[in-house]
């Protein structure tokens, strides 16, 4: 059966998921990565059994016409290098970024309405130095200079030794939600509902690690 997912879900899910089912009886996974605007993501169902998708918390709901299965719920952070002024703050409050140097997504993508709701509060356009929709990369940037990004906090969480920290905003929560979409006849099938079982063991498991 085929599985799609956006590039930093693919990252966190894949190699476990194919751990996990690579057992006998386990239904025969083909894994892709689909980095598409958010709006596009439904329709992604016609050509795989099931999508990893990923909207703004506030944003309008998947629609009707597909099957939604929740995964996790992510809070959306300020990365920044770790020399940056604020770099030692816990977190960072809407006026500390008025004139900060952003690295935004290229339009379209899920995370620019949230740049868009930051730039609203601070009163102002976000000067926008780079446009780069892999979380990697964008990382690469923000640990070379001033630029700061929104990255989620699990999926695309720079490793140690990165150069990199991730601030919250505390006047102003963001976060994202990560869901399984499919087509709805898609889950009479053992093999779909394996493959959903296991994605939300997953979650699961790592809620039960991290205590929360």
């Amino acid at each position: 059966m085929s599985l799609c997912a956006f590039n930093s879900a693919g990252l966190t899910y894949f190699g476990p998921l194919l751990q996990a089912l690579s057992g006998a009886g386990s239904p025969r996974l083909i894994c892709c990565d689909r980095d598409v605007g958010q709006e596009d993501f439904p329709a992604l169902t016609a050509d795989y059994d099931l999508v990893i998708a990923h909207r703004l918390e506030h944003s309008p709901p998947w629609p009707d016409s597909v099957t939604v299965r929740p995964l996790v719920r992510e809070p959306l952070d300020v990365a920044m290098s770790d020399q940056h002024r604020l770099a030692g703050e816990p977190s960072v409050s809407i006026a500390d970024l008025t004139n900060e140097e952003w690295v935004s997504v290229q339009d379209g993508f899920p995370l620019l309405p949230a740049l868009q709701a930051i730039a609203v509060h601070t009163g102002q356009p976000l000067k926008i130095t780079h446009r780069i929709n892999e979380f990697f990369i964008a990382a690469a940037v923000v640990s070379a200079g001033p630029a700061i990004a929104l990255m989620p906090r699990h999926t695309a969480s720079p490793p140690s030794g990165s150069g990199i920290v991730l601030k919250p905003i505390r006047d102003l929560p963001l976060a994202r939600r990560v869901d399984v979409l499919c087509r709805p006849e898609a889950l009479q099938r053992t093999a779909v509902q394996q493959v959903v079982g296991a994605l939300r063991g997953m979650q699961a498991d790592d809620a039960g690690c991290s205590g929360s």
